[in-house]
């Protein structure tokens, strides 16, 4: 017979709508936070949710942030993509 687990189960990974709700929670919270903060505050909010964040890096985070931001979905409150975005507007045209 095989052997049962006991104990606690595994968290769950986030996947990106997890993190994009983790960092509009954590933008609520503190709106004037500096974006050198952000992949740290997110990491903890979704510790708080109770995901596994051992795979969570910046690169997921920015990359999620990013993606909402273009798709209209999550304001800029950063103001991180504004120069990529008024450069993408003027080639554009």
């Amino acid at each position: 017979m095989g052997k049962r687990r006991r104990g606690r189960r595994k968290k769950p990974y986030p996947r990106r709508e997890d993190i994009a709700d983790a960092i509009l929670s954590v933008l609520a919270k503190k709106p004037h936070i500096h974006p050198l903060e952000l992949v740290d505050e997110v990491r903890a909010e979704l510790e708080s949710m109770g995901f596994y964040v051992g795979l969570v890096n910046a690169k997921r985070v920015w990359r999620t942030y990013e993606e909402w931001v273009k798709a209209g979905r999550m304001y800029d409150y950063l103001g991180v993509l504004g120069a990529e975005s008024s450069e993408e507007l003027e080639l554009g045209e």
